[in-house]
Order: C-alpha cells, then structure tokens, then sequence
C-alpha cells in the first residue's frame, strides 16, 4: 500500500502527529487519553522502582550509591539506551519491509526517532517496530539484573528510565487501541516532519 491510496474514500484521516513537538502528543496519549495499555505502563514503573529500591536495601548499598545508581542510569539512557532504542525501530521497520529509513532529532524536547519515509504499516507491522525495542531492550536488563546482581539496582533504574522513554511509543499503541474499530494505517513523511494516521471509513 502506498500513501496515495490512503486519499481514497476507503479510508478516512485518524488525525497526525508532528514529530518536533512530540511532547504534545504524549501528553494526550499517554496521559490525557488513557486507556488499560497506559495504566499498565505507569504500573510497570512503580513495580520496577520498587523493585531497585528493595534490591538497594536488601545489599545494604545506602542512599549515596543508589542515588549514585540512579544518576547513572540516566546517563546510560543517553549514551547506550537510546541510540539502540532507535536502531531497533530502525531494524524493525526494515524487517517490515520499509527501505527509505532516516533519522531525526530535537534539542528542544531531547529526543531522536526513526522515520521510514512514506512507508505504509498496517496495525501488525506497527505493533512489531513500536515495541520492537521495548522487548528487547527490557528483557535484557531484566536478565542481567538476574544474572549479574551486583548491577541489579543499575540495571533495574536503566529499566525505569527505559520505561519513561518508551512513553512516545506507548502513546502510538494507546492512540492505536482507541481507534482499534477503524482498523489502522500510517505513514511518515520526512519532509513534513509528520506522522499521518488512517482508518477505515467514508470521507
């Protein structure tokens, strides 16, 4: 499917998203608009905040080094978290048979994505590049907090950072299960630095 049969009366605009004001989106998705999908993503938070508290007392690591853990957590979310973040979207969409792939970024709101210019992605391919990088990404700090408990409370407060940055994606899959009747369509457009999103319907 192409972007110019989404202008047919077959489908009807679900509304777009700029992608340099993202923030604005998120706050409506994620935290305006809420759905179970939003819920169990603050809930996953608080259980892994818990968790690196829990794990913090139990090895006696005091305040200092866990608010050291912590400070460090963010700083691990810039440098490693966040360009492989995007590579596994970038990955994804390709696996999703996208070939125009490009990446963009924001001083002002602190954020890089992956755009896949005027590719189109029914709700299937969308649902595998959205969360793509939160399954991998997570599960792997979940086993090495497993596997390596002497970085378990590091590695759980990378998990929670992780989690706060994936809240663009799950604002995608929020907006995605609001308008799950309609079915579901979209497309990015690097030169309008904006994501379209389509349903089913008549004009």
């Amino acid at each position: 499917m192409t972007p110019d049969e989404l202008s047919s009366d077959d489908y009807q605009p679900l509304g777009e998203m700029t992608h340099a004001t993202l923030a604005e989106f998120v706050v409506e998705y994620f935290l305006g608009r809420t759905s179970w999908l939003t819920w169990l993503h603050h809930w996953m938070s608080v259980i892994t905040l818990i968790a690196a508290i829990a794990v913090a007392v139990v090895q006696g690591r005091g305040v200092p080094r866990t608010l050291g853990d912590f400070g460090l957590s963010i700083v691990a979310l810039f440098v490693v978290i966040l360009p492989l973040h995007e590579a596994l979207h970038a990955i994804a969409y390709r696996l999703a048979g996208a070939r125009d792939i490009r990446w963009d970024y924001s001083l002002r709101i602190l954020a890089v994505w992956v755009i896949a210019h005027r590719f189109v992605a029914g709700t299937r391919a969308f649902l595998f590049v959205a969360l793509a990088p939160f399954v991998v990404i997570n599960a792997a700090l979940i086993g090495g907090a497993f596997a390596f408990p002497q970085y378990a409370v590091l590695l759980l407060f990378v998990l929670l950072v992780h989690l706060h940055g994936c809240a663009g994606d799950w604002s995608l899959l929020n907006f995605v299960w609001l308008h799950r009747e309609r079915g579901f369509w979209t497309y990015d457009d690097a030169v309008t630095g904006k994501s379209y999103f389509f349903g089913r319907g008549v004009r």
